[in-house]
């Protein structure tokens, strides 16, 4: 009895742990980002398995395996290299909707906020309304969630500081019209806001996020092994003296 419900309870978390996954890979391909990423990085992994295709019959796990490996890892990749880089994400954006043109802003608005994180302080992020002329008349629109900035888990300062800065630094860029806004001039009422030009924003890429949090991570493990090894050795210390 005891043999069987542990294999229901191994079931179980495989069909869990399967569930969280694919959740996860839905939230990243189909909510956080545009869905067109995903099909770029199906057509590299495509290439770059091409030649083991005709052993699938022979090992399928493996031939599976190495292309679902590469499939991540080109997504991964992309996404980071695109939330680095901001100057890249509108080329993309160029590439993938060639009819859309630039248009003249009137009105950009933004409102910095905070958004509490997780295994962290929190950041910085901007919601902006703006209102552009496309042949000659003008529309209105918004950008939620259109610049982020993260903060490292040593940050200090408090967030009502942290986002006055962001909001600082986020009109400066709009007073350097350091912004881009597409419009698609069959459906003007269409457009997309891009708050920054920069080749590399550090600071606001999930590259960034990753890095700090890791190093956030390897602080505190530092911090518990010093702990066990120096609290032994103090008693040992004290005992002596004693």
């Amino acid at each position: 009895m005891t043999g069987k419900m542990k294999k229901i309870a191994d079931t179980f978390s495989i069909v869990l742990g399967f569930i969280v996954m694919g959740a996860g890979i839905l939230f990243l391909v189909f909510i956080e980002n545009p869905v067109r990423y995903f099909f770029y990085v199906v057509f590299l992994a495509v290439v770059i398995n091409f030649k083991s295709f005709p052993n699938l019959r022979i090992d399928f796990k493996k031939v599976a395996g190495n292309f679902l490996i590469t499939l991540c890892v080109a997504y991964l990749s992309l996404i980071t290299l695109l939330s680095l880089s901001p100057f890249l994400k509108i080329q993309e954006f160029k590439l993938s909707h060639p009819g859309w043109k630039p248009v003249s802003a009137q009105i950009i608005k933004p409102t910095a906020l905070w958004d509490t994180g997780y295994k962290r302080e929190g950041n910085s992020y901007v919601d902006v309304y703006y209102e552009y002329l496309s042949d000659g008349k003008l529309y209105k629109n918004s950008a939620s969630e259109a610049l982020y900035q993260y903060y490292p888990l040593w940050n200090r300062k408090k967030s009502h500081e942290l986002v006055n800065e962001f909001s600082k630094s986020v009109s400066e860029k709009i007073k350097k019209k350091d912004y881009i806004i597409f419009s698609d001039p069959d459906q003007p009422e269409k457009s997309k806001l891009f708050l920054s030009t920069d080749l590399f924003y550090f600071q606001g890429s999930l590259f960034y996020n990753m890095v700090t949090g890791m190093a956030a991570l390897l602080l505190i493990i530092l911090g518990l092994t010093a702990a066990i090894f120096l609290v032994p050795l103090n008693r040992q210390r004290e005992g002596k003296r004693k």
